[in-house]
């Protein structure tokens, strides 16, 4: 998907193929969203927010969380890609760090 901002173009990819009608309807939700928060003034310009998770995760933050953990060798690094792998979960919202801080405070991670 291309999604024009500021007069540049940007990608929204792995969205799947467009005669898939399952992919097409994903396409036209995440448009939909977008076009939402535009008008509201809630737009996530990085569109971080509206990329599609892979595989409940999201790939960008752990990957980069597992680069630092791999050059650092620190043990707080390591246990925060542990702990964030383990969670499963996106963090590109307010509302899904909310949810992760509740899940850390339920796993009795923080008090």
């Amino acid at each position: 998907m291309r999604v024009r901002l500021d007069g540049r173009d940007h990608f929204i990819n792995r969205l799947g193929r467009w005669d898939d009608p399952i992919a097409v309807a994903k396409a036209q939700a995440i448009s939909a969203e977008i076009w939402r928060d535009f008008r509201e003034g809630t737009l996530d310009w990085s569109l971080c927010r509206y990329k599609p998770l892979v595989e409940g995760k999201d790939p960008e933050l752990l990957k980069a969380l597992e680069e630092l953990m791999l050059r650092k060798r620190q043990g707080r690094t390591t246990h925060a890609y542990r702990v964030l792998k383990r969670y499963g979960g996106a963090l590109r919202s307010e509302g899904e760090v909310r949810e992760f801080l509740r899940w850390m405070e339920a796993e009795r991670l923080i008090d």
